[in-house]
């Protein structure tokens, strides 16, 4: 059983997981089985989020769905990101409920609403959070994931949020934050960095990414 198990999952990732990588996936299953959520890993490269928006994971915690796109070399990451978001839930901490509000997406869908940087902070806030249960997790389980790398990415997620802020638009699944090797450049492998404003050298570097 296992070892079909881990076949099928290798047909569906980039690069091949390791013993502790399949593991953790399992876990991963079988929690969010107890948990009634259902579990989806695409072999994809993208998914929909929205109607207009494609990303490489989400955590729908109203259907109880975590899906990720596991074609791809960060799908482990996704996965860990994801089901972080699942513990933030179960745990039911005051950020999730800050930032489950819909405001946020209906000021990127184009409808004006008051003081919107409040609703941008929540999320970015819950996602700061979440990165850092997820590498607790990553370290915890001893995964295939460079943690240098991950924070960097992680830490530009964080900041994407204040860029929307600016753009009102998310990035291109061809050009995400966390991927683009200027902005990663600009970003420490530590969660030190000031993350309620953007300083000019990290404002710069998503201007002149085109995020």
């Amino acid at each position: 059983m296992r070892k079909k198990f881990t076949k099928n999952l290798q047909k569906r990732v980039v690069n091949k997981l390791t013993k502790n990588d399949i593991t953790f996936i399992a876990y991963v299953l079988l929690d969010c089985e107890k948990l009634g959520v259902s579990v989806d890993l695409r072999p994809h490269r993208y998914v929909k989020m929205t109607k207009n928006v494609k990303c490489s994971g989400y955590f729908d915690s109203e259907n109880k769905q975590l899906v990720v796109a596991m074609n791809q070399p960060n799908a482990l990451s996704i996965l860990v990101h994801e089901y972080c978001h699942v513990t933030q839930w179960v745990d039911d901490i005051d950020l999730w409920h800050n930032a489950s509000s819909t405001r946020f997406d209906e000021w990127l869908g184009g409808k004006r609403i008051h003081n919107v940087h409040k609703y941008i902070g929540y999320i970015r806030d819950l996602e700061l959070d979440n990165e850092k249960r997820a590498v607790r997790m990553i370290r915890k389980w001893k995964l295939s994931v460079d943690v240098d790398k991950y924070i960097k990415g992680a830490n530009a997620y964080i900041h994407f949020y204040n860029w929307m802020g600016y753009t009102r638009r998310w990035s291109k699944p061809t050009n995400s934050p966390y991927t683009n090797k200027h902005i990663l450049s600009s970003m420490s492998t530590r969660f030190n960095m000031q993350y309620k404003h953007m300083s000019e050298k990290v404002y710069n570097a998503f201007l002149e990414a085109d995020i």
